[in-house]
Order: structure tokens, then sequence, then C-alpha cells
């Protein structure tokens, strides 16, 4: 038997020695015999102006055979006969070529004159790709709304180089954190300046499905002009407006659901008996005799017996957070007028069961032709929200509860005190213990007109105005885990009120031509007004008698506490800008904006902030470079 094994080995082993040595015969032929078929092609790839281009990929269509050009824009490489090799770079305009009888090829690429002539919105007008000088990134609608999140710049996350987006919080309604350029300021905010349709506001008040494109402006020379404010970077935002032609109706639904949540969870059964264990041998000097001496509470030995363990960590997050949205939109147009409708609905349930969002939104925006030369047209925004919102310390009070006992009653309610002397994390589920109902009302009117009296020049006269108004209604009964403020007592209520309004005057005079269609020069004359003012106001009360009047009726506590508060700044800003343009290839940009602001003592409201920039194409040694410096102070 032992002979036959290694025979039947040994003749595996030649089988195995042979296939191998048989797929390397194949293998070597295979090559061979494609060395022999295949021919040797060279070439040189250039530009229309004659420049030869270096770095172009020259690639055998439906292979990975592909090659490189040079610093004189050649190449070398060898094909099947029949070949057909596709040339690319980047901004020009792909060929395919057939080789046929070729052997030497004179490839012209030609630039792509779309993707050179997008326009890119930049601080108080727009330019084409190919004169820009500053870092700016540009995303479309349709990257936006392809991730399903009901939060702008969550849907972003990824997508702009440099820019750190994070979600800090699971929370229904949580926001993220943005940052652009790095944390420049321990106490201040290092978020981005956002620009909404030409005006600082708010993005976490748009719905993504009115979102027609997002600009990012990173580097000084492209954020200068937009002073202090634009420090941490700017993000402008382009909402989408009507377009000539029939109407178009667009409607979007998705609805959303998370999995279970990754949380640690407390320890339950063995394992929790076991660490109480050890724990009573290091405070005693040994092991409990029994489980009644380990508990020392009969009510906890009888849980203990009948197995009454929980998790509580399950208990609080067992809902299934859902998301759904709702968006209709409505575009037409004529020659004259052109109109943008939109409405949406967006719902969302946290995993704390006392934790959800309904958000109502209404747009339009009008755009109407008065006359070749005069152009008018405003944009409205409306936001209604209805927030409940849940506490974190909720999950934190789940790892550390005493894990037996009976966490709900037999008609299916949380039990406050689920066994002698431990009390329910979710404290804060139990009717009218816990109330945070947050409502808010937020409207924005944007209207501009703009004017092209002489040829190249452009007047644009833009003034807006927001309204925001707030309702915090908070309650803590006896019950609940929530952590209530340090001067209330129990149980406790209050009433926040905030009122805000502003509105920024902004004028623009623009001048833009081309000089022997070589010779692109601009400028901007810019003036900026805007007043901020906001007002608080809270009443509280603890001592209620009654827990169903929740925060309705403060006056029936037995002590009070009120607070308020008022804020006003003022800003007045001018600013220039200076470009120009060779063929795009030679650019250059300087601009200066002087901020005076309210808030700063008398001898420091202003200041100035100018930046400059230059792009450069200039040859060295047959090499083709680019140069491009910027600078701010």
């Amino acid at each position: 038997m032992g002979r036959n094994a290694a025979l039947k080995t040994i003749y595996a082993l030649r089988f195995c020695l042979c296939l191998l040595i048989a797929g390397t015969i194949s293998a070597f032929s295979t090559t061979q015999a494609y060395s022999q078929q295949a021919k040797s092609i060279s070439g040189v790839v250039r530009n229309t102006q004659g420049e030869s281009i270096i770095g172009a990929n020259i690639i055998e269509k439906g292979t990975k055979n592909g090659a490189i050009t040079d610093l004189d824009g050649t190449f070398k490489l060898n094909v099947s006969p029949k070949a057909v090799v596709l040339v690319s770079y980047i901004g020009y305009v792909e060929q395919e070529i057939s080789i046929g009888n070729k052997n030497r090829l004179e490839i012209i690429l030609a630039e792509d004159t779309k993707l050179i002539d997008e326009v890119v919105v930049i601080g108080y007008g727009s330019v084409k790709k190919r004169d820009l000088t500053g870092a700016v990134t540009s995303i479309k609608s349709a990257d936006v709304l392809a991730a399903p999140t009901n939060n702008v710049m969550e849907a972003l996350q990824g997508k702009i180089p440099g820019m750190d987006i994070t979600k800090t919080s699971g929370q229904v309604g949580g926001d993220v954190s943005i940052l652009l350029r790095g944390s420049r300021s321990i106490y201040g905010s290092n978020e981005p300046l956002f620009i909404i349709d030409g005006i600082p506001g708010s993005y976490n008040q748009i719905s993504p499905s009115d979102i027609e494109s997002v600009d990012v402006l990173k580097d000084a020379s492209s954020t200068a002009i937009y002073g202090s404010a634009g420090a941490n970077g700017v993000v402008i935002i382009t909402t989408k407006r009507g377009k000539e032609g029939k109407a178009t109706v667009n409607f979007d639904a998705y609805y959303g659901f998370s999995g279970s949540p990754n949380y640690k969870h407390g320890m339950t059964g063995d394992e929790w008996v076991t660490y109480q264990k050890e724990a009573y041998r290091y405070k005693n000097g040994d092991y409990p005799s029994d489980i009644s001496a380990l508990l020392g509470n009969q009510d906890f030995t009888d849980a203990y017996n009948a197995g009454k363990w929980i998790d509580w960590v399950d208990q609080v997050s067992g809902q299934t957070a859902t998301t759904q949205k709702y968006s209709l939109s409505v575009s037409s147009g004529t020659e004259k007028t052109k109109v943008f409708a939109s409405t949406s609905y967006n719902r969302e349930e946290g995993l704390l069961s006392n934790e959800k969002l309904d958000k109502y939104s209404l747009r339009l925006n009008l755009d109407q032709q008065l006359s070749p030369w005069a152009k008018l047209g405003f944009t409205s925004n409306l936001v209604y929200q209805d927030l409940d919102a849940g506490v974190k310390n909720t999950f934190t009070r789940a790892l550390s509860s005493f894990p037996l006992g009976d966490a709900y009653a037999k008609d299916g309610t949380v039990n406050h005190e689920y066994i002698t002397g431990q009390y329910s994390p979710m404290g804060d589920f139990i009717k009218d213990q816990y109330v945070d109902n947050r409502r808010s009302t937020y409207l924005n009117v944007n209207g501009y007109i703009e004017l092209t009296p002489i040829k190249d020049i452009t007047f644009t006269s833009r003034i807006n105005g927001t309204l925001n108004h707030s309702r915090q209604g908070q309650y803590w009964g006896d019950q609940c885990n929530a952590n209530r403020p340090s001067y209330a007592g129990s149980p406790h209520a209050s009433i926040t009120n905030n009122n805000s309004w502003s509105y920024t005057w902004e004028n623009i005079l623009a001048y833009n031509t081309t000089i022997a269609k070589a010779h692109n020069l601009g400028g901007s004359l810019i003036t900026s007004w805007n007043k901020n003012q906001s007002e608080s106001s809270m009443a509280a009360a603890s001592g209620q008698m009654v827990d169903r009047w929740s925060f309705w009726r403060l006056a029936s506590g037995t002590s009070q506490h009120v607070e308020s508060d008022f804020a006003q700044t003022q800003k007045m800003s001018f600013a220039f800008r200076l470009n120009y343009s060779y063929k795009g290839k030679y650019l250059f940009n300087f601009s200066n904006r002087w901020d005076g602001v309210s808030q700063f003592s008398t001898g420091h409201q202003w200041d100035s902030f100018p930046a400059g920039a230059w792009h450069g194409e200039y040859p060295m040694n047959r090499l083709w470079r680019t140069l491009k410096v910027g600078w701010i102070i």
C-alpha cells in the first residue's frame, strides 16, 4: 500500500511538470507569433499651433498596449497590423486613427473648446476655465444629486480635493464640519464663506435638488475679493434658473434606511457575572460563595434566576433610522421670461424613538428681459422646519446601567424603576417626561437688475433680505435623564425665541473686452453694504405640577428665570479687480478689497486685502512649462 501511494505521488508530479513545460512552450510560441505579426509605428503629437504635446497617451484600441509622448512629443509603439490607436491628452479632443499601411504618424490634436470655454463662477463674476488663475473646483448638479442626502455639503464628501467634510454626529438634523484651508482660528469659526446666488447665506437652507452648480474657491488670489470673510475659503452655490422652451416637470423621490448601529454593548450574562465576581474578589479578598452573596439583593437574585437580562444599548437604539425625500420642480420660459419653481418635503427619523425631523421648502426664481440692455429678476426661498431632538447621553447611560430587571411594564410602557433602586436609561422615552421641540421659519429674497447700456460694460445691482424666526420649547420631567440647566429645578421647562433679519445691497460695474482676438481685458468695481440684527428671549420655570403642560404653562412653576439678548453689526466694503489674458496662455489678476466693520473699535474698523496671481507658459529647452504665482497680503 505504501509503495503504491509513493508511485501515485511520483506520477502526479511528472504530470504537473509536463503541463508546466507545455504551457511555457505555448506561451513562448504565442509571444513569438505576435512579435512576428506586430508592426512598429512612430510619430509625433502636436497642437494646432504646431507645438509638441508632452505626455499624450497613445493606446491600441481594445488593449492595454500603449505609449506616452516624450519631451519632443514623439513616440514609438508596436501594434498589430490592423490596429486602431486612440490619442488623447487633457484639454484636447481625443482622436481615433486606423494604422493600415502607415508606419509614421503626424497627429494634430485640437483643443476641446467645450472644456476650456466652460464658465466657472468666481467672486462677483465668472470666467472661462482657460482664463482662470486661481484654484477653483466646480461641481455640477448631477454630482450633488448622486448622494441620497438632504444636506448639500454631505453630498460633496470626497468630491472636492482639499475640503474635509465630516459628519460629527448621527443625530437627526445634525450638521457637518467643513474645513477647506485647515484650522486657522482657535476660538473663531474655521468654516468657509458660503455665497448663495451672489449673496452670503446658509447652505443648509437649500434643497440639493435646487442646485445648479457648486464652485469652491481655495487659494488666496481667488478668495481675497471677499476680504476677511473669505479667509477660510469660499463656496459659491448657484441655484437653478428657468430655461427657454417647453415646461419641464421633474419629480424625485427616495426612501432610505440605515443598518444596525455598530455600538459597543454593555456586559450581560456570564460575562457580566464573571466581571462582578472579579470585582468582588478584589474588594473582599475572595470570590463570593453564591450568586446571592454577589448581588446582595433578593430582587436582583430573583431577576438573575429568571434570566431577565437586558441589553440596554439594543433597547435604546432599537429603531431603524430612515430618510425620505420628495421634490417637485417646474422649469419653463420664453425668450424674455424664464421661471423655475420647486417644492420639497424631507423627513428623517433617528435611532432614538423621540427624534424626528420634518422639513418643507418652496422656491421661486424668475428672470425677465425688459429690453436688449436691461434685465431683472428675483430669487426666493422659504423653509419651514419642525425638529424633535434626542440627547446623546441616552447611549452612555445605557452602557453603564444595571442589566437585570423588567425594562417594560405589562402594558408596554417603560418602567422608570425597572428593579429596586435602578432607574431606566430610557427615561427620556417615557410619555411627557422629555421634550425638545424646535420650529423655525426661514425666508430669503434676492432681487437684481442688470443693465448693459454700452457694449462691454455691465452694471448689476442686487439687494437681498433674510428673515429667520425660531422657537425652541424644552421640558425636563422628574423621570428623564437629559441634562438640564445648572440653575433648574425639577421638573423644569423653557421657551426660547430667536428672531433675526439682515439685508445686503451690492453694486457691481464690470468691463470686459477682447482686443485683436488675442488680448482679453476685464475689470470690476464693487460696493457692498450689509446690516445684521438679532434678538433672543428665553423664559423658564421650575416646579410645575402637571407633566402634560410641558413648556406651555410657565406661570404654573414655583420659580421663574428670564434671559434676553440683542446684537447688531454693520459692514461696508469697496473692491476692484483687474484681469488680463493673452490667448489663454498668459494670465494676470489683481484685486483689492477694503472692509469696514462696526464691531471693531474706533481706529481699527477698516483694513485692506490685496491679492494677485500670474499664470504663464514659456519655452525652456523646447519644453513648454507652466508657471503659476499667487500672492496675498
